[in-house]
């Protein structure tokens, strides 16, 4: 009767212990919808797994999916902080790789008898680990990461309850993870998105917000920049030099992003400087160049067209560096001619780089069309380009004025990509000549 009533009261106080530690389980559930910051997170949650599974010491590793390594996202005991520093495991590598590389738990009684157990943190660490319970982190199939509990307080092997108990519990451990890691993802996300738009308005400043050019004027000038989903360098400028003459710039800097951007307005600004100093196509041109190359921007490089235009006559002086072919659109028939620098690659790439002034005369009525390859490498949802040729088809018909060729052009590529998504920056500058008038001359 006597060993009855002890196996009744150590049933009892197993139960009570189980009961204990399922309602510190049930907390740490509470816990896990208490934050989305995934340390803090996983350092609570790992608290309480410690204290139910009875451990020294316990720890959490994350794939890393950029480098395929098992990193350690929080260690909790003595040495925990150590730890986390120290632990990168490849896939097999010591028990959690293992555990990684087959997606089951692993009871390992004594690490000592385990060829699998990795030493190299115990030894760098100063920690002794006897016993360790290793479990995925599963989340729909795929393994984010590893969860262990070291060393049973008591100094017993973590039993097959404890499996069951820490298995149980790291389910629900994975799935606050990948929610806290998908928060931070949207978190991030949403904060390159408000630096983009940030740097698109910042590059729209450095563009003219008004441009040269009144209703007694021999011309007409437009111009758009459409930004793509990402910021680029493309810019266009329109400077008055003096009564006669008018200087237009259109070019568009190598990259994306907001070093592209940097570049772009370094570029705007130098041009506003030096263009008021000399501003002949072959100097101004030659002069950029040098600015570009002394800047030393890594990788960046910049195609540039620098026009100057004579108001009275129509002449057109222009130098080329690497940019696309300026079009040509005749005001009689509509014509229109690609017209392509002779020479000149883009600024920044050689000191001693050759450029060449090329002459246009225009006709009363005539435009000009300059642009970036935004428009000609629009793709459909065929990813077929709109391409130079067909641009060119598009331009050469009749146009009222400015607004209505640049708008008429824009639209034609809009039809075209509508379906596709806008990978570069779209910009365009219009220039007709109108003739000076007899009262003028």
């Amino acid at each position: 009767m006597a060993d009855d009533l002890e196996a009744l009261q150590q049933e009892v106080a197993r139960l009570r212990a189980r009961v204990q530690d399922l309602s510190t389980l049930v907390e740490a559930s509470a816990l896990i919808g208490s934050t989305l910051d995934l340390e803090k997170l996983i350092e609570l949650v790992m608290e309480k797994a410690q204290t139910v599974m009875r451990a020294e010491a316990s720890s959490v590793m994350l794939v890393n999916q950029a480098l395929n390594k098992l990193d350690c996202k929080v260690a909790l005991g003595v040495v925990g902080k150590q730890v986390q520093e120290i632990v990168h495991l490849d896939k097999g590598q010591g028990l959690a790789g293992w555990v990684w590389e087959h997606g089951e738990p692993l009871n390992v009684p004594d690490v000592r008898t385990d060829a699998r157990f990795y030493g190299g943190v115990d030894r760098e660490s100063g920690f002794l680990s006897r016993s360790i319970l290793s479990v995925p982190l599963t989340v729909q199939n795929r393994i984010i990461g590893v969860a262990q509990v070291i060393n049973r307080k008591d100094g017993r092997p973590f039993s097959e309850q404890d499996v069951e108990l820490f298995t149980g519990f790291c389910r629900q451990v994975a799935l606050a993870i990948d929610t806290a890691q998908m928060h931070q993802i949207a978190l991030e996300q949403e904060r390159m998105n408000q630096q983009l738009e940030l740097a698109q308005r910042v590059q729209q400043s450095f563009l003219p917000q008004t441009l040269p050019g009144t209703s007694r004027d021999p011309f007409r000038i437009s111009a758009a920049s459409l930004p793509a989903i990402s910021v680029g360098g493309d810019f266009y400028d329109a400077v008055r030099l003096d009564d006669r003459h008018l200087a237009l710039i259109i070019g568009d800097v190598s990259g994306k992003g907001v070093p592209a951007a940097l570049f772009m307005a370094r570029m705007m600004s130098d041009f506003r400087f030096y263009v008021q100093q000399d501003a002949r196509p072959l100097a101004l041109i030659q002069r950029l160049n040098r600015c570009v190359l002394q800047q030393g921007h890594s990788g960046l490089f910049v195609t540039v067209q620098y026009l100057v235009i004579d108001l009275h006559r129509g002449e057109v002086r222009f130098c080329d560096a690497g940019h696309l072919p300026l079009i040509h659109i005749a005001a009689q028939g509509g014509r229109a001619v690609r017209i392509a620098g002779r020479m000149g690659g883009p600024l920044g790439i050689l000191q001693k780089m050759r450029f060449q002034t090329q002459r246009i005369l225009l006709q009363q009525g005539d435009f000009l069309f300059l642009y970036t390859d935004g428009l000609i490498e629009a793709r459909d949802n065929q990813q077929r380009a709109f391409t130079l040729d067909r641009l060119q088809a598009e331009a050469g018909r009749r146009w009222f004025d400015c607004d209505d060729l640049l708008n008429g052009l824009f639209s034609a590529v809009h039809r075209f990509s509508s379906e596709g998504p806008r990978l570069d920056d779209m910009t365009a500058l219009v220039f007709q000549w109108l003739g000076v008038r007899e009262d003028d001359k």
